[in-house]
């Protein structure tokens, strides 16, 4: 039976945080939110308006506010960058026919497919956001990246960074590694967890 490894991909396979950043202050800026950095990367791992929902923005800015971050995002793809590990582990794991690999994330789906080819990186499946369905740690997601792959749930594992990455996988009922070299913090000594991507291998 093959195995399907999910990636999520901010904070685990690409390092994009000053292109948050950029992207974030752009917004603040354009819309006059007066709300730090710091407190819309806490948030990190939900779909961008859920993160609006959470600092207490007016829905009547979503729309707006999205399409300026994007484009901000976009202009500054320069700032992105991969983790050192990265292509060597995708490359190693597609190698091997007992594994299907994904991407799962929060990212609007025509910038996550402009980043992965940007670095060149190929997947299997790539699941992002469904209009009117829910993100994660919602388990929608999940279930329908399962009927797209007919891969078992308990074939699959996720790795992600955050508490939300974390919540997400229990809600989905699949093993979860802990990228901990990523951007959230998880004090839980009883979970899987890697400092770096070729870490993996002792997990799956």
């Amino acid at each position: 039976m093959k195995k399907l490894i999910i990636f999520d991909l901010d904070g685990v396979i690409i390092d994009s945080k000053e292109n948050m950043r950029v992207s974030w202050n752009a917004v603040n800026k354009s819309f006059n939110f007066k709300i730090s950095f710091k407190k819309y990367f806490d948030k990190i791992g939900m779909p961008f308006e859920d993160i609006l929902k959470k600092l207490k923005i007016n829905e009547i800015f979503f729309k707006k506010a999205k399409k300026t971050f994007r484009e901000n995002s976009i202009k500054n793809f320069n700032l992105i960058k991969t983790y050192p590990e990265t292509h060597k582990v995708i490359r190693k794991l597609k190698k091997n026919p007992d594994y299907k690999l994904a991407v799962l994330t929060s990212k609007e789906r025509t910038r996550t497919i402009k980043i992965l080819k940007r670095f060149n990186l190929k997947f299997h499946y790539v699941q992002c956001p469904i209009k009117g369905k829910k993100g994660k740690p919602d388990p929608y997601l999940l279930n329908n990246l399962l009927r797209k792959s007919k891969i078992k749930r308990s074939h699959c594992c996720y790795l992600g960074d955050t508490s939300i990455d974390l919540r997400f996988s229990k809600n989905s009922k699949i093993k979860f590694i802990f990228c901990s070299y990523g951007y959230g913090k998880i004090n839980n000594k009883n979970i899987k967890t890697i400092n770096k991507l070729d870490q993996i291998f002792k997990f799956i």
